[in-house]
């Protein structure tokens, strides 16, 4: 490829995206009302939205996870051996927060498995019941006293049911003075009481402490399975860190009931925070049955070596160590009640830990060593004689079972004021207020995203409609598809568009446009046919021309009475015949009425022609109506009469324009076409495939007519069809 092919292919290729551009601009220009439409559609969709939707509450509690400090001065050590100063993690805290422990509790104490709501009208019935602020119930709308319109309050405090009913919607019913009535899915009573008294039926209990409702008045009534509760409650609880490494937990639950959800919130807290303080004096407390189990045994044992004791001196008498048996009496002693601590310890960790831990290996250690130092001073007591061996062993039982008796009775005591002093590491910072004000629905938000997304849509379906359909918008295109030239292309008229809808909304009158402004852009390219008809006429064989078109709406009365109107403009004597017998409507331009006589009166009744022929407001127009709708237009047209009409008039006026019925939808175009030299056929823009088109020109060829070309209506301005510079041109 050559640079200067190179350059020309570049050039052609921004060319056809600048045209593409132009094209959908367009089409969202000539679509505008359409997004208008979608646009404001969404927008109402939005404000019912946030007007009917039901407000949503939210409310938090915070919590602060601590590290525990020891309850009294002198006993940090012994509380750091019980667990008091560990420090759980904000994460497994959260975890415990969300655990069915906690939750499970929560949704017994509050009910949360049981769920009674007032069956409410479709769509605004909530929004009534909110509105409502009367004391008692409301009165019910049209008569329909099942619906709950307002005020009502019931309170189930207890519901058993069998298995099989739970999770089952049941309805309640209200009846006189507290009455109800409970009925299953298939409408058979279950139950039956009265408010503040508990009612039985088999398996089924139920306590309904308050209920204030019309008679009459219907409730959903459920029981959820235990699990299904805490699982709703867990999904719907937020529960997270409040910043980072702070140790401060937020737990926030949403809501359509303040009281509800603050009741919830609190409870959570307090059964949290009183299970941590549990958990945190659990093991004072197994210490502490421990050494309440042990105290009598070691107190029997201390109280059996005093006798034994006692009754060797009395029968030996009292016998004198010397000083370095006393040093070693007192010595093992020792080493024998710190045997005995260790195995304590050795026991509590042991609960905690594998044998392998780092603590149980550093006990046992510390255990064997003492063991071996206390084997060494057994091995020197066994070299005394046996009266001081006797004496040493008796008097080391009374002072070790003594001593160790002393020491855990201490400890004991110390154990008891731990846990009367515990305190969890958790604590509640702030308790949950009850919330005055919705979070959801943020009516301003709802209200901006249903414009932009009402915007976005609208235009996505000029898109799409765009895409898929592919209507003729390039006349261009339709003269290499069919093969005819394209004489105008008449661009779209806003003042022709108001005056149709004023038309539409009033009595039908319609005026042509090019008596009411001439200098519109619409009228100006009428004249331009005006002058490449004429052309087109010189080599005609008579002075007739019929406008046609594919399909009905696409503006064939328009271009028919404009174009008329432009020709007597110019001086040549015209008549606009209305060929459409069926829904003609070129009456409506001049202000005659669609039954005045007119062509199907003529060729009917026999009157003449002058009789059928009116004159217009504009000098050397003269119209032809449709006349008296017949049931046989198609024959009437194939009459010999209707052939010499056209030859009559054809003789007494410059120019006879007969404005045709659509070739698809009926044969009348056909018909009079074979009596004029001339026929055009109108394409609107946009509302055509090709196909249709095709088949239009196929249809009057295959009739012996040859139309000379198209015109090629209602092109918006920035389309392809209709070029900006005349547009900028004429306005200049």
């Amino acid at each position: 490829m050559t640079s200067a092919e190179h350059k020309m292919f570049n050039t052609v290729d921004r060319d056809n995206d600048e045209i593409d551009l132009r094209e959908l601009v367009g089409a969202l220009i000539q679509e505008r009302w359409l997004i208008a439409g979608v646009t404001v559609l969404c927008l109402l969709l939005g404000a019912a939205y946030a007007f009917l939707a039901t407000p949503i509450y939210e409310s938090d509690v915070l919590i602060q996870v601590e590290q525990k400090k020891g309850g009294m001065a002198g006993l940090d050590e012994l509380s750091m051996m019980l667990g008091g100063v560990g420090d759980a993690a904000t994460e497994a805290e959260i975890e415990i927060i969300r655990s069915r422990s906690v939750l499970g509790a929560a949704v017994e104490q509050l009910g949360l498995d049981i769920a009674v709501v007032p069956k409410r009208f479709p769509l605004i019935g909530n929004t009534l019941a909110r509105r409502y602020a009367g004391d008692g119930p409301a009165s019910p709308v049209l008569g329909m006293s099942s619906f709950a319109w307002g005020g009502e309050k019931i309170l189930v405090q207890r519901l058993e049911l069998p298995r099989s009913l739970e999770g089952v919607p049941l309805t309640l019913q209200a009846g006189d003075q507290g009455q109800y009535q409970i009925h299953g899915p298939e409408g058979e009573p279950i139950i039956h009481g009265s408010a503040g008294v508990s009612a039985t039926a088999g398996p089924v209990r139920i306590f309904i402490a308050e209920l204030n409702a019309r008679p009459g008045t219907e409730f959903t009534l459920i029981k959820k399975p235990r699990l299904a509760a805490i699982s709703n409650l867990q999904n719907q609880l937020s529960v997270s860190e409040k910043g980072k490494k702070t140790g401060i937990i937020q737990i926030r639950l949403q809501g359509d009931d303040p009281e509800r959800i603050t009741n919830v919130l609190n409870t959570i807290s307090a059964i949290y925070v009183r299970q941590n303080m549990e958990r945190r004096s659990e093991e004072a407390q197994k210490t502490l049955a421990f050494l309440d189990e042990k105290l009598p045994v070691l107190k029997g044992e201390l109280d059996a070596s005093e006798t034994r004791l006692n009754n060797y001196r009395s029968k030996m008498g009292s016998v004198d160590l010397p000083l370095e048996t006393q040093k070693l009496l007192t010595k093992t002693s020792e080493i024998e009640q710190q045997l005995t601590t260790l195995a304590l310890k050795q026991n509590e960790l042991a609960a905690k830990f594998t044998a392998n831990h780092p603590a149980l290996v550093t006990l046992a250690q510390q255990r064997a060593t003492l063991e071996s130092q206390l084997d060494v001073l057994n091995e020197q007591i066994r070299k005394m004689p046996d009266d001081v061996q006797e004496s040493i062993q008796l008097e080391r039982d009374v002072k070790v079972s003594n001593d160790l008796y002393l020491m855990l009775l201490n400890k004991a005591q110390e154990l008891r004021v731990v846990k009367a002093g515990t305190i969890g590491n958790v604590r509640t910072l702030d308790e949950a207020p009850r919330p005055y004000k919705p979070v959801k629905p943020k009516k301003p938000m709802i209200l901006a995203l249903a414009l932009v997304f009402g915007g976005m849509l609208g235009i996505m379906i000029v898109f799409v409609k765009h895409a898929l359909f592919r209507g003729i918008e390039d006349a261009e295109e339709l003269e290499r598809a069919i093969g005819l030239p394209t004489f105008a292309s008449i661009p779209h008229s806003d003042r022709q568009a108001k005056q149709t809808r004023s038309r539409d909304s009033k009595d039908g009158s319609l005026q042509p446009l090019a008596l009411i402004d001439t200098r519109d852009v619409a009228v100006e390219s009428i004249r331009s046919l005006r002058t490449a008809m004429q052309f087109a006429l010189m080599e005609a064989a008579n002075n007739i021309v019929v406008i046609t078109g594919p399909s009905p709406g696409i503006g064939k009365s328009f271009v028919s009475a404009n174009l008329a109107c432009a020709l007597a403009e110019a001086g040549k004597r015209t008549l606009l015949i209305d060929g459409d017998m069926r829904r003609g409507s070129l009456h409506s331009y001049f202000g005659l009425r669609g039954n005045k006589n007119g062509l199907s009166n003529y060729i009917s009744f026999g009157m003449e022609a002058a009789a059928v022929i009116h004159a217009t407001t504009q000098e050397k127009l003269f119209l032809l109506p449709r006349g008296t709708i017949p049931p046989n237009p198609a024959e009437l047209l194939l009459s010999q009469r209707f052939e010499q009409l056209l030859k009559q008039l054809a003789s007494e006026f410059d120019i006879v324009i007969v404005d045709s019925p659509p070739v698809l939808a009926v044969t009348d175009a056909a018909i009079v076409g074979r009596h004029a030299a001339t026929t055009f056929m109108v394409v609107r823009h946009g509302a055509h495939h090709m196909r249709e088109v095709e088949l239009s020109v196929k249809r009057l060829r295959q009739n012996g007519i040859n139309p000379q070309g198209f015109i090629f209506n209602d092109v918006p301005m920035q389309s392809k069809g209709y070029g900006y510079g005349y547009h900028y041109q004429y306005q200049y």
